[in-house]
């Protein structure tokens, strides 16, 4: 997925933090559910019995001491009136709330008074009243009162809301209740919300430090196989902290030793061969000298030459992943100039198209080496070369180019092979052992770079040596 972060730890930061923000969001949920439905006990229960006792006094006044007191007491958030009429009975709201709120009611006012409940965010128009509302309401053309649009969002996240009750009197008068809740009851509990958000921040925290510490061998274990291919001989990773990281540091130190004992291995066996083929190599070279017949005399001068260009070739190609060689700081302009001396010298054209902007740390003699075969490459087979360098704070890119035929596309991977040879232009006339391909890229990868052929648009084969800083 294109959306994901590429990095184990991000990944884990992602899908840890994740977890916890909808694990926080579902315990604010629920604890914000209980706290609502405390509350409306609470707050339900105190209501319903004022109601009650305010109906039990009204009860037992004639109707100019009713209106008296209902002036009185016509106060918010609890609202008053007489003169509003029974209204029609809705459709019943079957809602935890009503339900509950009907319930306590009827325990405060009897099973034989009649009343009906209404819990919603549209209130009648209450009567005048005699101190200014809370807040600023707005007349629908209904007549129909409805709180600002703020204060009724949160009014709906308690889930009380505002209701009206009607109960009739015992003579038949009919009593409405029109009751606001406080906005300091129906307003975001800040205390427990922050507290949610600290602890949601500090887990976060703890969980990226904890994700930090178990990807950070992951990453260490990828930097020293990245390096192991430059430099073999680097220090050993540390054997320390968990078990898992422990034996993966011992696995990959077993390795590298491992590896360490193979090269030197061969390099003894290399060393023995290579004495081994000179040796016979220049007793024939000293037979052939005794020679009468020069025509045959030469030949076989050419074919020691032949054999002996072979065996360096072959061994230098074995030797090219190990390169006891240290890293120095190389003029490349200079290395490159060099080249050009030479290349003129034997009355052939190399031209450099642009320098490097600082000298490059490397193994001077084994990238010399590498930069002299594809140069060779371009003058045997296209007549000229032209070198570019692309130099950048990160890496730097030599690109060599020919005026030849070019490489098929299907063959462009395959001349990387040992011995591996084009028929035509680059067949074995030509001269070459087919190696010289593959010990450029051995030492571009000891570098940590990369060796690379492509067919130029407008004719000819480019090599492309990348290089890091």
């Amino acid at each position: 997925m294109p959306l994901l972060p590429q990095s184990l730890f991000g990944r884990l930061l992602l899908f840890l933090t994740s977890g916890l923000v909808l694990a926080q969001l579902l315990s604010a949920a629920i604890l914000l559910q209980d706290r609502d439905q405390a509350l409306y006990h609470a707050i339900g229960g105190h209501v319903a019995q004022r109601i009650a006792a305010i109906v039990n006094l009204l009860d037992t006044l004639d109707d100019a001491e009713r209106r008296r007191l209902v002036t009185a007491l016509d106060l918010p958030p609890t609202r008053l009136s007489l003169d509003l009429p029974w209204q029609s009975e809705t459709e019943p709201d079957e809602r935890y709330h009503t339900t509950l709120f009907r319930a306590l009611l009827k325990r405060q006012l009897g099973p034989d008074r009649p009343f009906q409940l209404e819990i919603n965010d549209d209130l009648p128009p209450p009567p005048p009243p005699t101190h200014r509302p809370r807040w600023n309401s707005s007349e629908r053309p209904d007549g129909v009162t409805r709180p600002p649009p703020h204060e009724r969002m949160q009014a709906m996240m308690l889930g009380l809301r505002n209701f009206v009750v009607q109960i009739r009197l015992r003579d038949g008068a009919i009593v409405t209740f029109q009751q606001v809740l406080p906005e300091e009851v129906i307003a975001w509990p800040a205390r427990l919300l922050l507290i949610l958000l600290v602890l949601l921040v500090s887990v976060a925290l703890l969980v990226a430090l904890a994700v930090r510490t178990l990807t950070r061998p992951l990453s260490i274990l990828a930097d020293a196989a990245a390096e192991l291919g430059c430099d073999i001989r680097r220090p050993p990773l540390n054997e320390t902290g968990p078990l898992e990281v422990r034996r993966a540091a011992q696995a990959f130190n077993t390795m590298q030793q491992r590896l360490i004992r193979y090269i030197e291995d061969r390099d003894r066996i290399l060393a023995a061969v290579s004495h081994d083929l000179k040796t016979p190599i220049t007793r024939l070279r000293l037979r052939t000298e005794l020679l009468d017949d020069s025509p045959l005399r030469g030949k076989f001068q050419a074919d020691l030459d032949d054999m002996q260009r072979m065996a360096q070739a072959s061994l230098d190609f074995l030797r090219g992943g190990e390169y006891t060689e240290p890293m120095a700081s190389l003029d490349l302009n200079a290395l490159l100039e060099c080249l050009q001396e030479d290349a003129e010298d034997a009355g052939q054209e190399v031209r450099i198209a642009s320098v490097a902007q600082q000298p490059l740390l490397c193994r001077p003699l084994a990238l010399k080496r590498c930069l002299s075969n594809l140069v060779d490459n371009a003058l045997k087979y296209g007549h000229r070369a032209e070198i570019t360098v692309a130099d950048t704070s990160e890496r730097l890119v030599l690109t060599i180019r020919d005026d030849g035929p070019g490489i098929a596309t299907t063959a462009l991977q395959r001349v990387f092979e040992p011995f591996y040879r084009l028929e035509g232009s680059r067949s074995r006339d030509t001269g070459g052992t087919g190696l010289g391909l593959s010990i450029a890229r051995n030492i571009a990868r000891a570098h940590g770079g990369e060796l690379t052929l492509r067919n130029h648009p407008q004719g000819g084969l480019e090599a492309v040596l990348e290089l890091p800083r």
